[in-house]
């Protein structure tokens, strides 16, 4: 009886997840308007909102291992509500903030919502899904459909979000706020598939982190997995900054704010296709689907920063056709990197590999966001796409190099350490 509770409440999660990922896989209303917000109706500037998304980054570096504890204590499912109710509190105080301090206190807030969510929603799905080769595939489709909903849906909001803006630029952020309300009550229907732990003790902070060193010792030990930390650390760490650059860009070329929300619909349409459509582009590509991800995407903003201060507002169009096709590239990868790092990794290991892969992410996008905000200070914004494209393009083409022979292999062309937590009936096979 109990085994078949089980099986019904893994099926009720695996058909909730997309669903759940349509309203709250990122913030809705949101970012086709935020860097406007903050610099028009709340006067902070460029260089400030990029400082803040520094001290952002910085708390969820910081917030990882506590978090991993906080998860291990109280279950996926309600750390997940928790985070949710996070992140309404977020966008409450952005509505209400009158001076910088309550910026950062908003960005901190964001963060332990956002780190959460991050160790939590992609380890609800994998653990609702049945063990065995295909694993990986069913993930990357359950979890592409969502995506692909939560585009669409993203790319409505952005043109709703541009329009309402222009009337009252307090309208999308409290529209923000609903779908956040309504993501939090959909948190709560999760079914939990792990016995959760009735008292916390010394014992369990100690196994925890006892995994959490074996967690990082098989990162460093295994290529595969360092190499894939490093690629999504890079990518992931230069994807999330974009979204304050591309702003700032549009605002330099004098592209008109009501047109924020169409454009970022547009970007958003394609990711949705995209993310939809990954499983092709794994099947051309193969082991070279991240070289075809990777490359153009970074070339692309180094190709922007160029005509941006070189040629201004005649060269608009271009720089939205290249914005579009970071969309493309973004939608694909979202969904195929999870797949990749959770693939040849069992439960136990796999929520302190997702602790271990967000501090890359966070150490990396720290790094970036602060090279931006520096440099928006001493130069233009097409200069600082200019400049951090490039050195995303060598650090790119450096890791791809690095990567070769190391991932993408058959399963018995990867030595015992890569497969350490693995067995074909837990992972897949595909990475």
């Amino acid at each position: 009886m109990e085994e078949t509770q089980k099986i019904q409440d893994k099926k009720t999660n695996t058909k909730l997840f997309p669903i759940y990922k349509m309203f709250s896989w990122d913030l809705l209303f949101y970012y086709s308007i935020i860097y406007l917000f903050l610099t028009q109706a709340k006067n902070f500037s460029a260089s400030e909102v990029l400082l803040a998304e520094s001290f952002f980054t910085a708390s969820c570096l910081l917030l990882q291992i506590p978090i991993g504890l906080l998860v291990d204590k109280f279950g996926k499912k309600n750390s997940l509500i928790f985070a949710n109710i996070c992140m309404c509190v977020f966008i409450t105080i952005l509505l209400f903030i009158n001076n910088y301090k309550m910026l950062l206190l908003a960005n901190f807030i964001d963060a332990i919502g956002y780190v959460i969510k991050g160790v939590c929603e992609t380890n609800i799905l994998y653990d609702s899904l049945p063990k065995g080769e295909k694993r990986g595939t069913l993930y990357s489709s359950i979890d592409g459909v969502g995506a692909a909903r939560y585009y669409v849906i993203d790319a409505i909001t952005s043109i709703i979000a541009g329009i309402t803006f222009a009337i009252d630029p307090y309208i999308p952020v409290v529209l923000c706020l609903i779908v956040n309300i309504i993501a939090l009550i959909l948190s709560t229907r999760f079914k939990h598939i792990q016995s959760q732990r009735e008292e916390y003790s010394k014992e369990t902070a100690r196994q925890y982190f006892k995994e959490l060193r074996e967690a990082i010792k098989f990162t460093f030990n295994s290529k595969r997995m360092l190499c894939l930390m490093l690629f999504f650390g890079l990518m992931s760490g230069l994807t999330y900054n974009l979204s304050t650059y591309r702003s700032n860009i549009l605002n330099s070329i004098n592209i008109p704010a009501q047109y924020f929300g169409v454009i970022f619909a547009i970007i958003q349409i394609m990711a949705g296709i995209c993310s939809k459509g990954q499983g092709g582009l794994h099947k051309r590509f193969k082991n070279n689907t991240l070289s075809v991800l990777g490359i153009p995407y970074v070339a692309s903003c180094f190709i922007i920063g160029c005509l941006v201060d070189s040629f201004g507002e005649s060269v608009s169009n271009i720089v939205v056709i290249l914005f579009i096709l970071q969309g493309a590239i973004k939608g694909a990868y979202n969904v195929l990197i999870y797949r990749y790092l959770n693939n040849f990794t069992n439960r136990r290991i796999r929520v302190k590999l997702a602790t271990i892969r967000n501090m890359f992410f966070n150490m990396i996008s720290i790094l970036i966001s602060l090279l931006g905000s520096f440099l928006l200070k001493v130069t233009t914004s097409g200069n600082t796409f200019l400049i951090v494209g490039g050195i995303c393009t060598v650090c790119m083409v450096l890791l791809l190099d690095y990567m070769r022979g190391k991932v993408g292999l058959k399963p018995e062309k990867y030595n015992k350490e890569d497969l350490k937590y693995s067995s074909l009936n837990e992972g897949g096979n595909l990475k």
